[in-house]
């Protein structure tokens, strides 16, 4: 069994102020021996167990400490549903837990937001995706260029039939102008996908 240190002695052999070691066996984090000395392998593993190691330590008392930039203002959640002078120690409770629970919500809605209309933009400009206005624009241009060419048909067959007795000949004839019909709507220029023009911002 190792020999018992002093306080001061485990302090040097912890690399911390001796009033940390004091500070450490008034809170329980570690235990000194009947004889008032520190075993230094005990004390090491009660001290490595009771300790937050996500925390920065602080070099004269060995507990956790917050560092702030010299300036900044202070955290209002480390004081927040305490009373004068009192710091928060723990996870936030009551309307400090509340508090937390609610910018954590506001952060994450933003962030999904955020990541939606980055996609959105991207699918834009890469083609995927085109502004409703303009497909609504440009079926309604299609539709007026069909209702045009199917309500000139008769116009343009029935000189054709005139005489035609021949229920076949008719029939070629009609299918013959419908298809023109339909060829002059395939041929119209398609809906250009993208970022809209600058006047149509």
């Amino acid at each position: 069994m190792a020999a018992g240190l002093s306080i001061r002695a485990y302090g040097r052999h912890r690399g911390v102020s001796h009033s940390a070691v004091r500070k450490a066996l008034a809170t329980g984090r570690i235990v000194a021996g009947e004889d008032g000395t520190i075993d230094p392998a005990l004390a090491d593993s009660q001290w490595a167990t009771s300790t937050n190691l996500s925390k920065p330590r602080n070099s004269v008392i060995g507990t956790p400490k917050k560092r702030r930039v010299p300036g900044a203002p202070s955290d209002p959640l480390s004081t927040l549903g305490c009373g004068a002078g009192e710091a928060l120690n723990g996870p936030p409770t009551g309307d400090a837990a509340r508090l937390v629970a609610s910018y954590a919500a506001s952060r994450a809605a933003r962030e999904a937001y955020l990541a939606r209309l980055t996609k959105l933009e991207f699918e834009e400009r890469s083609g995927k995706l085109v502004d409703a206005d303009q497909v609504r624009a440009h079926v309604y241009g299609l539709g007026r260029r069909l209702r045009d060419a199917f309500l000139g048909l008769p116009d343009r067959v029935a000189p054709l039939l005139v005489g035609q007795s021949d229920q076949a000949t008719v029939h070629r004839l009609l299918t013959q102008e419908i298809m023109t019909c339909l060829a002059e709507l395939s041929a119209a220029p398609p809906l250009q996908a993208g970022p809209k023009a600058e006047g149509q911002q």
